[in-house]
């Protein structure tokens, strides 16, 4: 009887971990939308996947972040204190349970998604979709762009960081001007900074899986690869996608993707 009784347990136990939903890591997964965008822009995707995330017991944010639209015209604060927001949101998280944290996002919430996992280092994935906002790119290939961020930088070293400044740059091809001061534009627009992939993706620890999707519509389709996922990609989880979308619908075409790929997340 005492055999059988061991038995019993034995297979209930097994069958316990077994089970998916049982067995499953709680994490905590912040997902931030692209630049003048929305957090609740059901076009994108990004609700829905924060949705199905939620029902699968993980615990998700999905922020409205300073660039969001209207915000990144006249946005306050740097690449720096967007870490520490971040911060603040992983902190939240794990309060509520999550045991890990995954940080992603879309466009230029996919640059600092990047950019926050090598900075910080305490994440267990990062998500890149249809990662946007080139400050490498637009100094090379812009004139306006390339004066406006050595003004800048003249202004930072004079000791002038916080002065009133005004600057050019794009979205997807639409120009922008940036209202803000010095210091913050040298934030953003500068193309050795904390918003510029090109210096960031060769420092993500091989210790940090990367996702990355891109659209075959995407103006970065052709780049994004070699230039941003390659040099990143260091850990043997991560993997490159490509969808048949443009630079907005890629989450929404990458969804299932996605979601598997965070729900089979090394532990």
């Amino acid at each position: 009887m005492k055999a059988l009784i061991q038995k019993v347990c034995v297979l209930a136990l097994l069958c316990l971990l077994g089970n998916p939903v049982q067995a499953q890591e709680k994490l905590g997964i912040i997902l931030m939308h692209g630049k003048q965008g929305s957090a609740t822009d059901s076009r994108t995707g990004l609700p829905s996947i924060a949705a199905t995330l939620q029902s699968e017991g993980h615990k998700v944010l999905l922020p409205s972040m300073p660039w969001s639209s209207g915000g990144w015209e006249s946005i306050h604060v740097t690449v720096d204190q967007v870490f520490d927001q971040i911060d603040g949101y992983a902190a939240q998280l794990r309060s509520q349970g999550a045991t890990r944290i995954v940080i992603g996002g879309h466009s230029l919430g996919a640059n600092i998604a990047l950019s926050y996992a090598v900075e910080r280092g305490n994440v267990a994935g990062v998500v890149m979709m249809a990662p946007g906002h080139n400050p490498a790119g637009n100094y090379r290939s812009t004139d306006s762009v390339r004066k406006a961020v050595d003004h800048a930088v003249e202004l930072v070293q004079a000791g002038k960081g916080g002065s009133s400044f005004s600057g050019p740059d794009n979205n997807q091809g639409n120009a922008i001007t940036i209202s803000t001061t010095a210091q913050i534009y040298l934030s953003w627009l500068g193309p050795r900074g904390k918003a510029s992939m090109h210096a960031e993706a060769p420092k993500l620890p091989a210790s940090i899986p990367l996702f990355m999707v891109v659209g075959e519509k995407d103006p970065s389709f052709k780049y994004a690869k070699s230039a941003w996922y390659d040099p990143a990609a260091k850990n043997p989880y991560s993997k490159y996608l490509e969808v048949g979308a443009d630079h907005f619908t890629t989450p929404f075409a990458a969804s299932k993707q996605i979601i598997s790929w965070i729900d089979g997340l090394p532990r």
